[in-house]
Formats: structure tokens, C-alpha cells, sequence
């Protein structure tokens, strides 16, 4: 068996794990919330946000840590692209309504908010520790304000969420986190190897393969919120997994160590290309959702999933060039 295809394997059993240890955590922690009389509002902004977002946790702070900066910064950024365009394109095609949704002013605010925290913080030539602390104590403030004025619709898609449990909730939540630990070892390894393999950087691995892999959660969440005709929560689970994204992923990522600025130019390539697209995508989807609503859904869908695969193919078109 070929190096590649012993990396590609690495690749698809480590996405399996992600996507079953974090499917075990949110199951596991619902239950234990539900057993301890812990309201489904604090469940849902707790352990299923944390649950879907753990892989991206993970991952990033193991690349961080190993000096892997292009990585952290590509799976984080490209996560929040593949949410947008593929997880919604996805739900979108089965529920066409979702489309239908508008974001409130103060969920526009933090998706566009984050993205330009980031910015800012990164014009002093580098991504720290203390930018880290920054964007985490701005993830505080997040959930702490979500808590306090929580949306309608957001309250009752959760009370969807939270009549799912586990018999054996601690087996479930330990379970699950060895299993997001082992997954993200596994998708560690074999990203860093196809990307050597192929002669690319590894954040153009992060930003396509990676990034769908981490993103596997969301998907399989959106497709759950399809089906069951919860567009609130297929519409919300990808607005709130993308503030996490920033604030708490890459807060705590760069805890492990720092991105500044050097000759590889990650920084630089990151903040004027790769930053510049995950707002447009965000841009793209509040234009969406307020524009013509109720005429074109599935159509809005198709175009964000369409819009998805060229860039993916643009990224990799252009490092190839």
C-alpha cells in the first residue's frame, strides 16, 4: 500500500471518529443534563455547541502545537466555509424553508463581529497567547449573552435536540472524547502526510479535506434538522458552530503556540485571501436569507453549494499553478 493511501485511510478513519465521538459527547451530555434537571436552553448552548465544535478544538490545538499553524488556521477558517456552503447548501436541497429564515441582528453581529476581532488582532504581526485569551474571553461574553436573551425559535429547536439520550451517559461522554481524540490524531497524521504527498501546504489541506471532515458533525446535524423539519436549528447549529470557531477554537488553539509572521507568509496569505472569503461566504449567507424570501430557496441553496465546490477547486488550482 502506498504512502498516500495509507494517509488517505488515516484520513477517513480519523472523520469516522470525529463524527461518532462527537455524536457520542452530545448524546451522552444530554442525557446526564436531562438527569440532573438541567434546562434544554443550557444544554443545547453547552454540550451540543461544544460537541459539534470539538473536532475543530482538537485538531487545531494539536496542529497548533506541533507548529502546524497553516493547518490550525486552514481547518478553522475552511470549517466555516464548508459549514456555510455545504452543510447549508445540504439542508437546504431537503428543507428549502431554511432559507426562509432570518438572522436576528444580534446573530449577524457576532458572525461578522468574530471575523473582525480576528483581523484586528492579527495586524500586530502575529497570533498569540494573549490574542488567544482575547477571542476566548469574547466567547464568554458570547455564550453569556445568548443565556441571558435567548431566541424563541432557538429555545424550541433545542427542546428538539434535547429529547435524545444515551442509557449509560458517562460511557457515552468518555467514549466520545477518546473517540475525538483518537480521530483527530488519526486526521493530524494523515492530513500532514497527503499534504507532502501532493506538494501542497498543509493549510490548503486544512481549508478543503480537513475542514469537510471536522465539518462532518454540522452536516450530519443540518441533514437531522432537515428531516425533522427544524430549520431553526439547521440554520442556528452553523451560525453558532462558526462564532465558535473563532472565538473558542482559535482561543484556545493558540494557547499552544504562536503564529507570527515569517517567511512562509501563512499570516499574510491567511488575513488578505483565506480571512476575505469566509466573510464573503458570511455576507453571502445573510444577503440569502434577507433577499427574495420565499421565491428561489432550493435554487439559494444549490448556488451556495455550487459557490462551495469552486472555491475548493479554485484552492487547489491555485497552489497547484
Amino acid at each position: 500500500m502506498s504512502l498516500p493511501l495509507v494517509d488517505c485511510l488515516f484520513l477517513f478513519v480519523g472523520f469516522v471518529l470525529l463524527t461518532k465521538g462527537a455524536g457520542w459527547l452530545v448524546d451522552g451530555g444530554v442525557t446526564l443534563a436531562r438527569i440532573h434537571g438541567v434546562p434544554p436552553m443550557i444544554t443545547g448552548l453547552t454540550v451540543v455547541a461544544l460537541g459539534t465544535s470539538l473536532p475543530e478544538v482538537v485538531v487545531a490545538s494539536l496542529a497548533t502545537n506541533r507548529g502546524e499553524h497553516g493547518l490550525a488556521l486552514g481547518t478553522v477558517l475552511g470549517s466555516n466555509i464548508a459549514n456555510i456552503g455545504l452543510v447549508l447548501g445540504v439542508t437546504g436541497l431537503i428543507l428549502p424553508r431554511l432559507f426562509n429564515q432570518v438572522l436576528s441582528i444580534r446573530e449577524t453581529s457576532w458572525l461578522l463581529g468574530s471575523l473582525v476581532l480576528l483581523y484586528f488582532l492579527s495586524g500586530g504581526g502575529g497570533l498569540g497567547a494573549v490574542e488567544g485569551l482575547v477571542l476566548f474571553v469574547g466567547f464568554v461574553l458570547y455564550q453569556v449573552l445568548v443565556l441571558r436573551n435567548p431566541a424563541e425559535e432557538g429555545e424550541a429547536a433545542l427542546e428538539e435536540v434535547a429529547t435524545h439520550g444515551s442509557r449509560h451517559p458517562w460511557l457515552m461522554i468518555i467514549g466520545g472524547s477518546i473517540a475525538i481524540a483518537l480521530g483527530a490524531l488519526a486526521v493530524m497524521d494523515g492530513g500532514i502526510g497527503l499534504a507532502k504527498a501532493l506538494g501542497v501546504p498543509s493549510a490548503v489541506i486544512g481549508f478543503t479535506v480537513l475542514a469537510v471532515g471536522t465539518s462532518l458533525p454540522e452536516l450530519a446535524a443540518g441533514i437531522a434538522s432537515a428531516v425533522k423539519g427544524q430549520a431553526g436549528l439547521g440554520l442556528g447549529n452553523v451560525v453558532g458552530s462558526n462564532v465558535f470557531n473563532i472565538l473558542m477554537v482559535l482561543g484556545i488553539a493558540f494557547g499552544f503556540g504562536p503564529l507570527e509572521s515569517d517567511n512562509s507568509g501563512i499570516l499574510e496569505r491567511t488575513m488578505a485571501m483565506d480571512l476575505p472569503m469566509t466573510a464573503l461566504f458570511s455576507i453571502g449567507l445573510i444577503g440569502f436569507l434577507r433577499l427574495s424570501r420565499g421565491r428561489w430557496l432550493r435554487c439559494k441553496a444549490a448556488l451556495m453549494l455550487i459557490a462551495y465546490f469552486a472555491w475548493s477547486v479554485s484552492t487547489f488550482l491555485g497552489v497547484g499553478g
